[in-house]
């Protein structure tokens, strides 16, 4: 997906053979990082593991002692990326100095705006499309962990008389379900950003009309 690629950079075949242990930092943060550079620089399907090694400064024998393959590295990178998803929206979630309603509409458009945020960066969106084809089950995972974040936070409105009175997981999974149209970056490409926001903030709204107390 990344377009005007016209020229690979040339990568060292003398990685330095450092050892692991002797580098410094979380090497899995390393690699996570130096593949995002490869990935930006070369394309996610051009970029080999020893370019990786090369931009790690690491030889690639010790790339594969945390990783088998690329593809596990692709796995690891988004689970990265969507656990810090998942921490700014349970911030939000737990923000009781705003109320229910407040935080509950700030979760959702926040929620949609990360898998805008992807489009922005042709690599992202690269290996986003690797993720959403071979690693499905991560995605689902994702969602899920969202979801109990979004449950909680119904759960607490409505003990605080802000939200109507329902089992909140069955009433998270129905929100989820009505704005799954702003989680699939497939969706959100076909359309200009501000007409995308309308509607996100529409959809949002509709929401919160539905679950206020009555």
């Amino acid at each position: 997906m990344v377009d005007g690629m016209t020229k690979l950079a040339t990568v060292s075949q003398d990685a330095p053979d450092v050892p692991a242990e002797a580098l410094p930092g979380p090497l899995q943060d390393r690699l996570l990082d130096a593949a995002l550079a490869c990935f930006r620089r070369l394309g996610a399907k051009r970029t080999r593991i020893e370019d990786i090694a090369a931009e790690a400064g690491i030889a690639r024998t010790a790339v594969y002692r945390h990783y088998q393959n690329k593809r596990a590295i692709v796995a690891s990178l988004a689970s990265r990326w969507l656990a810090e998803d998942e921490t700014r929206l349970a911030t939000i979630a737990r923000d009781t100095g705003r109320s229910p309603a407040a935080r509950l509409q700030a979760f959702l458009l926040a929620d949609a705006e990360n898998t805008r945020r992807y489009l922005s960066d042709p690599c992202l969106v690269e290996v986003l499309d690797e993720v959403m084809k071979n690693l499905a089950g991560l995605l689902r995972q994702h969602r899920n962990h969202i979801r109990r974040h979004l449950t909680g936070l119904l759960a607490e409105g409505s003990t605080a008389g802000a939200f109507r009175s329902e089992p909140a997981e069955k009433l998270a999974l129905a929100i989820d379900d009505l704005m799954s149209r702003f989680h699939d970056p497939r969706l959100a490409t076909d359309l200009d950003r501000n007409v995308w926001q309308d509607r996100a903030l529409a959809a949002v709204d509709m929401i919160l009309r539905t679950v206020r107390a009555r």
